[in-house]
């Protein structure tokens, strides 16, 4: 692990070399050398980390080099801060700027010299005690690029069904306790349990998504409690898996106590037949916080828990079944290898079936440890599978492979961009659904990755997330168009990841007795209320996250000496109170500020020049001119912006969400040319007289991949004068805001994958210019009315559409042709007060979300 960090601070270094030459002129050659000192050593490192034994010298060693790379880093963050902190100098005290180069540059000299001296004594020791395999050529981290490994990759489908080999007899019969209809309507439960890695989770995965389950429980719902949990954040995540809660309803219910989400979701499953999964649960009071929300209304309801511990399983409730899950047999477990192992090969020798079985019988059954074998083996090369057997029997432990050593063999082998993304999982609590789109976010703050060729550094992030799923170390959770969309760490794998980010001062998980004062990055896991950095001052800091519950009473528990850091890179506060202090951060390169219930952007934000994420979401609508012309770096910006949004130089933005139509038109469009993707909505609050959107101006925006644009609803409680007009007002807008697409749909929006639309007022068939889409995969209508007779949905067209969903209110008719999206995998229709006429091809009938649908007969 240590060549991840040392490649980490080498690339650093020759991003300085070609980012700041002007600046460090007088310094160059010694940083050239530096770093070509370091380059050398990295690759004696990985021939020390690939021993299969390293020996105390060995590790003695790397620590010296870990030390020295973590040192070059902190130097040439520290000169840099104090370069940029003399360019902001005004005044009088800019006359001071060439005494303070000339000592800058002199100190740093001296540093990088005291570096080198390290760097040969180390180098030194290296000769002195033999350290590094040199005769053997050293392998693991090729010299291809991403653009490379993106053309020959294999075609992955993460759409695939769950893979659940030696549990087909399992899941038959747990299916059929989940159906079976005995008279007796109270609600029932059904508990899988077993050891870590058996597969429970997916096992009951493929129950929750199994058609005839979705067809029998109209409200579904999943959530994990893991061994820290929060009845809060479980109840949310109930709520907000069942979808029956708008966007903004949802930002409603957040700042909700926990008896009152309580009586929320009591009153949504009240009368409803409902299926709810808990998954990994560790003691029967996390069922006991829960079960005073589901209602037990004789509908039959089911409750699917999964666990390692038998008792809670047992006895968890009086009505429950109890359903252990066992080790996996010898064909079984050679079956699901077959399947992993062997899907990149056309042609697969008696050899290396010898070889596997070999590795196969020494997993005792165990589905992770099969998987997570099976992904390293997929990529090696025939030639290499003896290899690579000749190191598991090195490495067995009482004549079985473990989890720890399949991965160590798996993980050594990783080029270090992926070694870092994923140690960096560590950050997240256990059992965490991780956000794709953030994880990567906070992966290009970080510095892991960088551009390769055409390839923008998060699609380089992208790739390497979706390699570390390939390779099993990752499982993909929720995907849509094709690409995950969140993710997960098992919880075997994630206490490995820990221990090895442990070893390297990589990150460091808050908790009441252990402090650090060097780590690089500090998590803490819901424990913000006894947290306080006030007691030391770690100035190697570049990351702090909180992940925890988000309410009010949170305000103030991050005091502003936590956050005096100046070598900050990312800083994650959802839910917490914002200190003045940011604005000193000038290193910033993500600042997660979700969920903080302010309702203004503070001016010191523009002071973070850097700053490439600017996570906002979940606030009220920032409804005051917000000023962000200074952040020409910004990547990506989330936020409510109702009053005027300054940008200045947009040419990095690829994320814009959301936006007032009122703002939008005032925006310089034509500036976006990186603009992936765009949400827009309308908002009653601006005083200013609206101008309808021309969508034929988007024909800037080339690279736009996801457009939303939309109307908000409101509930009003009462018949008032007042309540009239406003109703009135959101007519006109729903009116005024597009009454029909453009039929130059396919030049205004060359890009596009996905369209949503919520509550706007379409007079005509939008299908004819929708179909002109060629790459269109998601097509969404939500909350609409439609005043026109009958939408139809021809042949031409939508060849690559896999997900459509009308929520339209005043449509009467539907009509879908026979050969009609060829592609498509998930279709929901929902009509309010009227019943509509469908004429739909029985192929699609399969893939209707039918809890969502209220159709007469088909025609």
């Amino acid at each position: 692990m240590v060549d991840a960090i040392t490649g980490f601070v080498v690339g650093k270094m020759g991003n300085y070399l070609i980012e700041e030459a002007s600046i460090l002129m007088g310094i160059k050659d010694e940083l050239e050398e530096l770093k070509a000192e370091l380059t050398c050593i990295r690759g004696y490192l990985k021939d020390v980390e690939a021993r299969e034994r390293e020996d105390e010298v060995s590790k003695e060693w790397t620590k010296l080099v870990l030390d020295i790379a973590y040192d070059v880093e902190d130097v040439l963050d520290s000169y840099n801060l104090k370069v940029e902190q003399r360019s902001q100098r005004q005044g009088l005290m800019r006359l001071t700027n060439k005494i303070g180069e000339k000592i800058d540059a002199y100190n740093i000299v001296s540093d990088i010299k005291t570096l080198k001296i390290r760097v040969l004594d180390v180098t030194r020791k290296r000769e002195t005690y033999g350290i590094g395999n040199f005769n053997e050529s050293r392998t693991g981290e090729g010299t291809s690029t991403f653009l490379t490994m993106r053309q020959l990759r294999r075609a992955r489908s993460v759409d695939q069904e769950e893979i659940v080999v030696g549990l087909e007899d399992d899941f038959k019969f747990l299916l059929a306790k989940l159906l079976e209809d005995n008279g007796d309507q109270n609600r029932y439960m059904i508990s899988i349990f077993g050891m870590g890695g058996l597969g429970k989770t997916a096992l009951a995965r493929k129950l929750y998504n199994a058609d005839n389950v979705k067809t029998r429980f109209a409200y579904r719902a999943w959530t994990s409690v893991s061994q820290v949990y929060k009845t809060r954040e479980m109840l949310l995540r109930i709520i907000r898996s069942l979808g029956v809660a708008s966007s903004e309803e949802m930002e409603r219910i957040k700042i909700l106590a926990e008896e009152e989400l309580e009586v929320y979701l009591h009153g949504l499953l009240q009368g409803k037949r409902y299926l709810v999964v808990v998954d990994d649960i560790w003691e029967r009071e996390a069922w006991e916080s829960l079960k005073r929300a589901l209602p037990s209304n004789h509908k039959g309801n089911r409750v699917i828990i999964t666990t390692r511990i038998r008792a809670v399983a047992e006895g968890v409730d009086q009505r429950v079944y109890a359903h252990e899950l066992r080790f996996l047999t010898f064909n079984e477990s050679w079956e699901l290898f077959e399947q992993k192992a062997f899907r990149n090969m056309q042609r697969v020798d008696e050899d290396l079936q010898k070889v596997g079985k070999q590795m196969i019988k020494k997993c005792h059954g165990l589905p992770l440890a099969i998987v997570v074998l099976a992904g390293l083996m997929s990529r090696k090369r025939p030639n290499e599978w003896n290899d690579v057997c000749a190191s598991f029997w090195r490495r067995l432990k009482d004549d079985s492979i473990r989890v720890s050593t399949v991965f160590d063999l798996s993980f050594k082998e990783l080029r270090h961009e992926l070694k870092l993304c994923f140690l960096y999982l560590s950050v997240f609590p256990e059992d965490y659904e991780i956000d794709v789109e953030k994880l990567i976010h906070l992966l290009v703050a970080e510095g892991f990755v960088q551009e390769d060729g055409e390839m923008m550094m998060e699609d380089v992030a992208r790739y390497c997330i979706e390699e570390l799923i390939d390779r099993s170390l990752v499982e993909a959770v929720r995907t849509e168009r094709g690409k995950v969309k969140s993710c997960r760490i098992h919880d075997l794998l994630r206490d490995v990841a820990i221990k090895k980010a442990n070893e390297v001062n990589f990150v460091h998980i808050y908790n009441d007795q252990l402090l650090s004062t060097t780590c690089r990055r500090e998590v803490v896991h819901h424990h913000m209320d006894s947290y306080s950095c006030e007691r030391r001052v770690n100035k190697r800091m570049r990351s702090f996250l909180f992940f925890g519950e988000r309410n009010r009473t949170l305000w103030g528990s991050v005091k502003p000496i936590t956050l005096k850091l100046e070598l900050l890179r990312v800083l994650h506060l959802e839910g917490l109170h914002l200190p003045d202090v940011i604005g000193e951060l000038i290193h910033l390169r993500y600042l997660g500020i979700a969920d903080t219930f302010i309702r203004k952007l503070p001016a010191f934000i523009s002071n973070l020049r850097f700053l490439q994420t600017l996570d906002a979401s979940g606030n009220d609508s920032f409804r005051k001119v917000t000023d962000l012309r200074r952040l020409t770096s910004l990547r990506h910006l989330m936020g409510r912006f109702v009053g005027d949004l300054l940008i200045g130089d947009a040419v990095n933005l690829q994320t814009l969400r959301s936006i007032s139509s009122y703002s939008w038109i005032k925006l310089k469009q034509e500036l976006l040319t990186n603009l992936r993707e765009l949400e827009i909505y309308d908002s009653v609050w601006v005083d200013q007289i609206r101008v309808p959107l021309d969508l034929s101006a988007f024909s800037k925006l080339t690279k736009l991949r996801v457009l939303t644009l939309k109307v908000p609803t409101f509930k009003l409680s009462s018949e008032s004068e007042e309540a009239v007009r406003i109703k009135t007002l959101v007519k006109l807008t729903l009116r005024c805001h597009i009454r029909r697409l453009p039929e130059d749909m396919d030049f205004i929006f060359p890009s596009l994958e996905s369209l949503k639309l919520v509550g706007l007022h379409l007079e005509e068939d939008p299908m004819p210019a929708l179909k002109k889409l060629q790459r269109l995969e998601d097509v969404i209508l939500d909350s609409c009315y439609f005043s026109g007779e009958k939408m139809r949905i021809s042949e031409q067209g939508f060849g690559r559409l896999r997900k459509l969903v009308f929520y339209i209110d005043g449509l009467d008719e539907l009509q879908i042709d026979d050969e009609a999206m060829p592609s498509l995998m998930e279709l929901k229709l929902r009509t309010r007060g009227r019943q509509m006429k469908l004429m739909i091809p029985d192929r699609l009938r399969a893939v209707l979300d039918p809890p969502y649908i209220k159709l007469s007969p088909s025609v």
